[in-house]
């Protein structure tokens, strides 16, 4: 006689097939409208080799995004999305030639912000479907090292009003950067739809950095209209 537990495993599986046909078979619905999502991002640490052996060391982190996008039919899409993350890092940030200084360690937290246009295709016309997308966008980068000598100055705070301090400015520049990646689309009979994808982010900052690829992992809950 066969366990309740293995019978229960059994039905779980079959119900689960059940869906995913289901799912091929029922047709899409989304030629013709718009995506709005939501999305939770995961961002894979990375180490980062500059010019005369600086170097970074940037944690993993989770960030979040939404997007907004227009199927021109079943399989084809543009999409424009943003993104924001505050990854912690350690840096070592090496002297510069002639500077007989030792090398001195810094840490902190990084503030990420990436905007891109991105194009996809959906291979199936079914509600459920793989897909892949590439995109180019830019990204924004304050690492929160200081760039310069404290200075005072004042500004007008939109919740206390004029304010003066004083504040050390940080190296932060705004750099071109692209992405690919692929993944999974669930779109339900209502508005609804889920997608969930893994992609390559590089950000070409140049000099001695170059253009490092750092690995996301993302999943979007959005609706249809």
């Amino acid at each position: 006689m066969k366990s309740p537990g293995r019978l229960i495993v059994r039905i779980v599986l079959a119900a689960a097939c059940c869906l995913a046909v289901d799912a091929f078979a029922q047709s899409s619905s989304r030629g013709g409208r718009w995506d709005l999502d939501l999305h939770l991002q995961y961002n894979d640490s990375k180490s980062i080799t500059s010019d005369h052996g600086s170097t970074a060391e940037v944690d993993d982190s989770v960030g979040w995004g939404f997007g907004l996008g227009y199927n021109f039919n079943d399989h084809w899409g543009l999409e424009f999305n943003a993104s924001w993350s505050t990854p912690d890092y350690t840096a070592t940030i090496a002297p510069g030639p002639g500077n007989g200084a030792a090398a001195r360690q810094s840490s902190g937290i990084m503030n990420i912000a990436a905007a891109s246009l991105n194009g996809t295709y959906n291979f199936l016309s079914s509600a459920f479907t793989p897909f892949v997308t590439a995109g180019i966008g830019a990204t924004y980068v304050d690492t929160n090292v200081p760039d310069g000598p404290p200075t005072s100055t004042c500004w007008q705070d939109p919740w206390w009003g004029y304010y003066c301090g004083t504040v050390a400015p940080s190296k932060a520049d705004t750099y071109f950067s692209y992405n690919a990646g692929a993944g999974l689309r669930w779109d339900s009979k209502q508005a609804l739809f889920l997608r969930a994808l893994v992609s390559e982010q590089w950000v070409d900052v140049g000099g001695g950095v170059g253009t490092p690829g750092f690995l996301q992992v993302r999943f979007d809950v959005g609706v249809r209209f």
